[in-house]
Parts: structure tokens; sequence; C-alpha cells
């Protein structure tokens, strides 16, 4: 058998890519930008921590899919997540913890294709805000871990503040009350 042959046989076992029309319209349904920004006072001195994560969870009957969207981008780590509850699935995460997958990747990524879901493009907007205070280093300085702390707060609040500011049913609701 030639090596060509082989070849070929490797390409076919390795998952197709994704088209970015897909990406953007999966991230807009099941994935997530996060930001966690605490404070470690465990040890003699004070440790503050900032971690970023962009994510796609999914029932791991649809796991394929993750495994389709790592090989696209070229980063991340997927994990089993269990669930114990009845009734529920199991799931598989697709995450990209390291920054500089997140900065050279993930960030120009969406920035090129844009997030359709208004409130996933906000929180897409505060994320790449926390990214650049992070590049920065702003985020060691107190002031700095405020400003960062108080983003990934309204990032991870955006559905419920802009829900309640625009809901004409919520407005119904307190005028009947």
């Amino acid at each position: 058998m030639s090596e060509n042959v082989l070849s070929a046989d490797n390409q076919q076992e390795r998952p197709l890519k994704l088209s970015t029309d897909y990406i953007v319209a999966l991230t807009d349904g099941e994935g997530y930008f996060s930001v966690s920004a605490t404070i470690d006072k465990s040890k003699n001195y004070l440790s503050r921590r900032v971690k970023l994560v962009f994510g796609v969870k999914l029932r791991d009957v649809d796991g394929e899919i993750l495994y389709r969207l790592r090989e696209t981008l070229g980063c991340g780590i997927i994990s089993k997540r269990p669930e114990t509850r009845p009734r529920l699935s199991n799931c598989l995460e697709f995450q990209v913890r390291n920054f500089n997958d997140i900065k050279t990747i993930i960030i120009p990524f969406f920035s090129r294709n844009t997030l359709q879901m208004k409130t996933k493009r906000t929180s897409f907007e505060r994320f790449c805000e926390i990214a650049k205070f992070f590049e920065k280093k702003t985020h060691l300085t107190g002031k700095g871990f405020l400003k960062v702390q108080n983003l990934a707060h309204r990032m991870h609040n955006v559905e419920s503040s802009e829900t309640t500011r625009q809901s004409p049913f919520i407005i119904n609701e307190r005028m009947m009350i």
C-alpha cells in the first residue's frame, strides 16, 4: 500500500471542520463567554485572579460537534460533565481557558464573525474589554481589579438587566400590582 493511501485514511478519521456561520449560530444558542474575578486571601499575600473562558456545552449525544469545533478552531479542551439528577442528560463541554488562545483565536474569530443575538454580542464585547485589562495587567491593581469585577458582573447580568428594562410584560405586571 502506498503512503498516499495511508495519508488519505488518516485525513478521513479527523473530524470535519465547521463553517464560520455554524460556529456563530452554535455560540449564539449554546455558547458562553465567562469571566471570574476573585481575590484569594488564603496565603500570606493578596492574590487577584481573573479567569476568562469561552465555552459551548451540549448533551453528550451531540458531542461530535464539539470535537469538530475544536478541530476547526485549533484550540480548547473537551470535558465530560456527568449529570446525577434524574431525567437529565450527561453533557460534554468545550472550553478555551488559555489566554493566548482567547487573545489570538477566539476574540479575532468573533470580531470578524458577528454574533447575532444582542445579549451574546454584548457579553462578547465586555469579554473583550476585560481581556484588554487582563493583557495590560490592570487587574493587578485594586482599582483595576474593581473595574474588571464590575464589568464581569455586568457581563453575566446582561440578560436579566436588559430584560427587566425592556420587557412590556414586566412593566405591565408591575402596573397591575
